[in-house]
C-alpha cells in the first residue's frame, strides 16, 4: 500500500465517524426534550464519570489518555448542542443584545474622564489616545478613579490593566467586580518605565458596546474538582473561539482555590459568542462578564 492508499481508508474512517457523529448529536437532543420535560439538569456528571471509565477500560493503554481526553470535548460538544436544542437562554446575552441596540454607532470624541496619576502621566497619554478631546480629572488612587464615575463626576475612567512585563493590575480587576463596571475599550501603551507595553482600559458604569467589538473579558470561579478549567477550554474550542488570555490568582477565602481572568477574541455579533455567554452559568461556579471592546492600537 502506498500513502495515497493510507490516506483512501482515514477518508473512509472518517465518512463513517461523521454520520455516527451527527447520529450521536440527534440522540442527545432527544435526551435533552426528555430531560426538559421531566425537569432534569442537561449536566449529568455521574453518567459522564462512567462513561469515561468505561471508554478508559474498552481501549488499549496507550490510547486511553487520547480517548478520555476526546470523549471529554463530545460531552462539551454534546452540551452545547442540547442547551441549544432547548433554547435556553441566561440573562446575560439578552443583557449583551440590549447593550448592542442602545449603545451608540460611534465612540464619543469628548467626554469627562477620570484618569490615575497627574497631568502628563501615562494614564493621560492612554486617555488622549481614546478620546480626540477628553475634559480630563485626575485622581491619585484606583478608587477614587471609581469613585468619581460612581458619583456622576465623570462617565469614563482610564485605568491600566495589564503590562507585557509586571503582568496584570489586580487591584483593579478586584474593583471591576466589586463596583460593576464595565470595559467599553481599551489601548496598548509602550511603557518608558517598566518597558514592553501596558494595556489601559476605559471603563463605565453602565454597559456600552461600540460598532467592532471583539474582545471580551471575563472573570469566573470554577468549581474546585478535577476537569474544571479543561471543560471551559474545551468549551472555548467547541466553538472555535480564540483565547487569548488565561491568568489566575489565589481566592484569599479559600485554599487553594482560583480566580480565573479570560480575555476571549471573538466578534460580539458571532452567534458562538452569545451562545458561550449563555452558558456560563453551566460550567463556572460564580463569573463576571467584564465587557466587550475593541483595542485601539
Amino acid at each position: 500500500m502506498d500513502l495515497n492508499d493510507y490516506r483512501l481508508k482515514i477518508d473512509a474512517i472518517d465518512k463513517e465517524l461523521l454520520r455516527l457523529f451527527s447520529e450521536r448529536m440527534d440522540v442527545a437532543s432527544e435526551i435533552a426534550r426528555f430531560k426538559a420535560e421531566n425537569g432534569l439538569p442537561v449536566l449529568d456528571s455521574a453518567r459522564e464519570r462512567e462513561k469515561l471509565l468505561a471508554v478508559a477500560d474498552a481501549v488499549a493503554p496507550e490510547l486511553r489518555d487520547y480517548a478520555v481526553n476526546l470523549y471529554m470535548l463530545l460531552f462539551e460538544l454534546s452540551r452545547c448542542h442540547q442547551n441549544r436544542a432547548l433554547g435556553r437562554r441566561s440573562e446575560l446575552p439578552e443583557k449583551i443584545a440590549k447593550a448592542l441596540e442602545e449603545t451608540p454607532r460611534l465612540f464619543p470624541d469628548r467626554a469627562a474622564v477620570a484618569c490615575c496619576g497627574e497631568e502628563g502621566s501615562p494614564s493621560q497619554l492612554a486617555c488622549e489616545r481614546l478620546f480626540k478631546q477628553p475634559n480630563e480629572f485626575f485622581f491619585d488612587s484606583y478608587e477614587a478613579v471609581f469613585s468619581a464615575i460612581e458619583k456622576g463626576l465623570c462617565r469614563y475612567g482610564v485605568l491600566p490593566l495589564e503590562n507585557t512585563a509586571a503582568g496584570s493590575v489586580n487591584a483593579v480587576y478586584d474593583l471591576m467586580m466589586r463596583c460593576d463596571f464595565n470595559i467599553v475599550r481599551s489601548v496598548r501603551m509602550m511603557d518608558e518605565v517598566n518597558g514592553g507595553f501596558t494595556r489601559y482600559i476605559c471603563i463605565a458604569r453602565e454597559l456600552e458596546i461600540y460598532p467592532g467589538a471583539d474582545r471580551t473579558s471575563l472573570m469566573m470561579v470554577l468549581p474546585h474538582k478535577p476537569g474544571s478549567l479543561y471543560k471551559v477550554l474545551s468549551r472555548i474550542y467547541a466553538l472555535g473561539m480564540n483565547l487569548i488570555k488565561l491568568e489566575s490568582r489565589p481566592l484569599p477565602e479559600r485554599n487553594f482555590e482560583f480566580m480565573f481572568y479570560f480575555d476571549v477574541d471573538n466578534s460580539v455579533y458571532s452567534p458562538s459568542f452569545l451562545q458561550l455567554m449563555g452558558e456560563l452559568e453551566d460550567i463556572c461556579e460564580e463569573y463576571d462578564y467584564l465587557g466587550s471592546y475593541s483595542e485601539v492600537v
